[in-house]
């Protein structure tokens, strides 16, 4: 028989494991290195791609986003976004630290540079914002962990859950901080790449104007957003879809996205 005292040190031992498990899980990415691509649509038609890209780093991740538009529309107009955010892994929290996004073409002072330094002495987290944002300079703090409107993708992806509903998250957009939630609000089944999937439709309500941000986040694939659906006074302003993504090295699974271009 197993003495008290012996039972107790196993238990903490047991928890001191655990504990020990999970923060080398996080250390070492909890998410895969992955490339995908996006068919950009408005009214059923492909008029832009984006690529996404998240890499590993020594500190954390390295997230990027180009876009440029395809087909008939690239013949009228040149526009192109480059954006990227580092993120950092600092004990059990994921700390952005840069953030950048550079737009040609007709609008104009829409780029963004911003750093972060970070305090985390003693588990506390006290970040110093600075940068420029749409030709104006920024200079904010924040007490917690804070995203943009690219890196916030991967805690969603992190932390989404089927038994979990509600994901706050603060973020900066257009060079003020703002709350950025997302609330889980249905889940469906969505084929892609010949497979059907369970999808967790996650909800974000603009609290200033009429707008939703829509992500189909699929948990067999990593909860990579599968649909990404923006709405604007309650009808669907634009939507993109997955058209393929591969994960570190494995195969590459693709799809071909409906684009109604093909009937004109």
């Amino acid at each position: 028989m197993l003495s008290q005292v012996t039972i107790t040190r196993l238990k903490i031992t047991a928890i001191f494991i655990t504990a020990l498990f999970s923060n080398t899980l996080f250390a070492a990415h909890a998410l895969p290195e992955f490339s995908a691509k996006y068919a950009i649509q408005k009214f059923g038609i492909k008029l832009a791609e984006a690529h996404y890209q998240l890499r590993h780093t020594e500190t954390g991740y390295q997230f990027s986003q180009d876009t440029e538009l395809y087909g008939v529309a690239g013949m009228f107009a040149s526009d192109t976004v480059a954006t990227t955010s580092l993120i950092d892994a600092v004990g059990d929290n994921l700390l952005l630290t840069k953030h950048s996004y550079k737009q040609t073409g007709r609008e104009k002072n829409r780029d963004e540079e911003i750093n972060i330094q970070w305090q985390t002495y003693k588990n506390t987290r006290k970040g110093k914002i600075t940068g420029i944002v749409r030709s104006k300079e920024i200079n904010l703090t924040t007490d917690s962990e804070i995203w943009d409107a690219l890196s916030f993708q991967i805690p969603l992806m992190i932390e989404a859950d089927i038994a979990v509903k509600e994901y706050p998250y603060k973020a900066i957009l257009k060079g003020e901080i703002d709350t950025y939630n997302f609330v889980l609000t249905a889940t469906k089944k969505i084929s892609f790449a010949g497979k059907e999937y369970q999808a967790l439709q996650m909800v974000r309500t603009d609290p200033h104007r009429d707008r939703q941000l829509h992500l189909w986040l699929v948990p067999a694939l990593h909860n990579l957003p599968i649909i990404i659906e923006s709405y604007r006074d309650g009808k669907e302003h634009s939507r993109g879809q997955l058209e393929s993504v591969q994960f570190n090295n494995e195969p590459r699974l693709e799809d071909r996205v409906q684009d109604n271009s093909d009937d004109f």
